[in-house]
């Protein structure tokens, strides 16, 4: 095995370690000394700790998990530029160590965060040819379709699901590269897969709102 394939399994590893930081639960912990799952939905996610703590504390713990899904882009820009198949699997893994993390039982968030810093970090990052503007569209329009649904119907998941179906697309219509489209197309794929109790509830009519006066 050549160092230099040794050095990109250990940022694989690396990313799926850094997904499975349980930030929800730990932020949870510090504010309450209680556990997250015993509370709102019982996901360890940045959605229920904003129902249950307020919107301080869901939205520390949102950025907090929407860094995790930039830093593991930026180090694959960083350190391995020009590998593709590694830009599909560090992503990947991180995602479904937020999703899966090993330090609770492999049953954490839904990867909404995460996966937005991804994004962020592909757009920001020049991964792609194209200019700014054109780099940026994919970011820009996924946040404002969580923005915008959010505030009109107070449900978090519906605009995670809608912006995870038009996450690849977007990526594909403004001429990213095969590997970030694929990777994308994973990405989404995980993200609604973590949502399918969600999906469930909204057929049913039963998602929760978000609330202000909500605890």
């Amino acid at each position: 095995m050549s160092v230099n394939l040794l050095y990109k399994i250990l940022l694989v590893i690396f990313a799926y370690l850094l997904g499975s930081f349980p930030t929800a639960f730990v932020i949870f912990k510090v504010r309450s000394g209680d556990d997250i799952r015993k509370y709102g939905s019982g996901n360890v996610g940045g959605t229920n700790v904003l129902r249950t703590s307020g919107a301080l504390y869901g939205s520390v713990t949102m950025i907090c998990d929407v860094i995790k899904g930039f830093l593991s882009i930026l180090f694959v820009y960083l350190f391995f530029p020009a590998s593709y198949v590694l830009y599909i699997f560090t992503s990947v893994a991180v995602l479904l160590g937020h999703v899966y993390p090993v330090f609770l039982k492999f049953k954490g968030g839904k990867g909404v965060s995460t996966a937005g810093g991804m994004i962020i970090a592909t757009c920001v990052l020049p991964f792609s040819g194209a200019n700014l503007i054109l780099r940026l569209t994919p970011a820009i329009v996924i946040v404002l379709i969580v923005i915008i649904i959010f505030l009109t119907t107070r449900i978090m998941s519906i605009g995670s699901i809608i912006a995870a179906i038009i996450n690849p697309i977007i990526f594909y219509i403004c001429k990213y590269s095969n590997h970030i489209i694929i990777a994308a197309i994973i990405w989404s794929i995980i993200v609604i897969v973590a949502h399918r109790e969600n999906i469930k509830r909204l057929i049913k009519g039963e998602e929760r709102k978000i609330t202000k006066n909500k605890k």
